[in-house]
């Protein structure tokens, strides 16, 4: 892709990078981390998988202080995981 200005590239940028902080990623995310084991990997490499992931959820959704951002935090968890759990026949 080429872009030929400075604000089609910052344009497709946003548009790339928006979607990253969305409660739906946040929740694959956190699927992610609750779904790994070790199984035959070793335990550095269990750790370094967990930690990439760790790592991920922090680039993502920094930690916050204000209340009514973690209540909203915790609310988008809560719905993203609630419409995870539906039966696909919905």
């Amino acid at each position: 892709m080429f872009l030929s200005t400075a604000k089609e590239t910052w344009d497709t940028l946003k548009m790339i990078y928006e979607n990253e902080k969305s409660p739906s990623m946040m929740f694959e995310i956190y699927e992610c981390m609750f779904e790994l084991k070790q199984e035959d990997q070793s335990v550095s490499g269990f750790y370094e998988e967990l930690k990439s992931l760790i790592d991920d959820l922090k680039m993502h959704q920094p930690a916050v202080t204000d209340a009514t951002t973690l209540r909203g935090h915790r609310q988008d968890l809560a719905v993203s995981k609630f419409l995870s759990g539906l039966s696909p026949t919905l």
